[in-house]
């Protein structure tokens, strides 16, 4: 039998403040933008892809494991 602190964790966790601050930097960009452009689809679409790029980031840098 395999003791369970042996065992590694299928899901990968950040900690809550830098996921605070990622979320509220996108929500800031995607107000800017918008304000901006005046385009809400632009300004979503802007967002989505910083979100997706700081995610990337992390990921690369291994900031996502505690």
């Amino acid at each position: 039998m395999t003791n369970s602190r042996n065992r590694t964790t299928s899901t990968t966790s950040m900690d809550l403040t830098s996921t605070a601050i990622m979320l509220a930097t996108c929500v800031f960009f995607l107000f800017g933008l918008a304000t901006l452009t005046g385009s809400l689809p632009l300004a979503t679409l802007g967002a989505a892809g910083l979100a997706a790029a700081m995610f990337a980031a992390t990921r690369m840098m291994g900031l996502h494991r505690p």
